[in-house]
């Protein structure tokens, strides 16, 4: 199986949600072009086809350098985890109900 001809994704360069690295699973990223999860085998995504079902995804067998160990993987994770958890507000604040008006019935004549 030929590569794609482009040049390797380093593991340390994608985000850390993109890939599985944990220990007892299959190695798997997410492809750059299509956004799905794809087996990594042979150091490289494993060739895949597009939405159509015929036309092979243009970052099918792109290939992957694995140069994190998976506690490494594991840490950056966890600090992505972190972060992203301090970028959201823990309390929804919301806007106060205008009062409500008096009914038409109960409005006196003037």
């Amino acid at each position: 199986m030929r590569h794609n001809r482009r040049p390797p994704l380093l593991a340390s360069a994608m985000p850390p949600n993109h890939l599985n690295l944990r220990p007892g699973e299959r190695l798997m990223a997410v492809c750059p072009d299509c956004n799905r999860w794809r087996l990594i085998r042979r150091s490289m995504l494993w060739p895949h086809r597009t939405d159509d079902g015929t036309t092979r995804c243009p970052g099918s067998a792109q290939r992957v350098i694995i140069d994190l160990t998976p506690t490494q993987w594991l840490a950056r994770l966890a600090m992505a985890c972190r972060q992203a958890a301090t970028r959201r507000t823990r309390r929804i604040q919301l806007a106060p109900q205008p009062p409500t008006p008096t009914p038409i019935h109960r409005l006196t004549a003037a």
